[in-house]
């Protein structure tokens, strides 16, 4: 019996693998990148609470596009970003010194011996961000907010004015601004920035339509109606599963 599950295992193997490589090879663009190979478990196990295919089937993120990740933390969309882009596309990841502290060694080696080939790091604070530009979409993941939170460094202290003439600067007329943050209770705007870190949705709105960009759609996938809005973002009750919107604009 041993013998003749051996020489099954032998004979079916092939269409093990020739089945997986057909299973990838079927896959659109978006899949293949949360797929591919050297994709790292500690991205992957993050991918039930943030939805990516989700959210890059939202952004329409196409080959050739120059896309930034505006304080891109350690990467995570970066890397996804990267493989859709392709060879004759280019992303842009920009960190302050305050992100750096926090997410600067994921970021490293993530980039270490030109990983991404297709990726460009800038380390710059909120005053000069030297972002590049004629950018087509500029993706914002759980940042907005912090050009708001209130900090006794001046340095890593945003100003709305410098930072949104920044943001439009990079972006070429027409292009496509990505937002997922944490919805703080409606009617707070920006009260509770500071202390929990979250944000009112409809005010976002109107404070991105202020700035010259068009409201074009939204998408629910990680809505929790169940989320305390009284919660600092980090408290073990709502980490991960906070009630996050996502936004996207079109720069007028």
């Amino acid at each position: 019996m041993n013998k003749l599950h051996t020489i099954f295992y032998i004979l079916t193997l092939p269409l093990i693998i020739v089945s997986c490589s057909k299973d990838f090879d079927s896959m659109s663009l978006n899949e293949k990148s949360i797929h591919q190979e050297n994709r790292y478990n500690a991205d992957k196990s993050e991918d039930k609470t943030r939805k990516p295919l989700e959210i890059l089937n939202f952004s329409d993120i196409q080959p050739g596009m120059k896309v930034l990740d505006l304080l891109g933390g350690g990467g995570y969309y970066t890397e996804l970003f990267d493989y859709i882009v392709g060879s004759e596309g280019k992303v842009f990841i920009q960190n302050n010194s305050l992100f750096l502290r926090f997410s600067g060694e994921t970021l490293t080696k993530r980039l270490k011996n030109s990983r991404l080939k297709n990726t460009v790091r800038i380390d710059s604070e909120f005053s000069d961000m030297k972002l590049p530009e004629n950018m087509d979409l500029v993706f914002i993941g759980l940042s907005y907010h912090d050009i708001y939170v209130t900090r006794e460094d001046p340095v890593i202290q945003a100003n709305r004015e410098e930072f949104l003439s920044q943001l439009t600067s990079s972006l070429k007329p027409g292009g496509i601004l990505l937002i997922v943050d944490h919805a703080a209770k409606p009617g707070t705007g920006i009260s509770m920035t500071s202390n929990l870190h979250r944000i009112d949705e409809e005010w976002t709105k109107k404070d991105l339509q202020s700035a010259g960009f068009e409201f074009i759609k939204s998408l629910d996938v990680l809505r929790n109606p169940n989320d305390d809005y009284s919660l600092d973002i980090w408290k073990d009750d709502v980490i991960y599963k906070t009630d996050r919107f996502i936004h996207m604009y079109k720069l007028k």
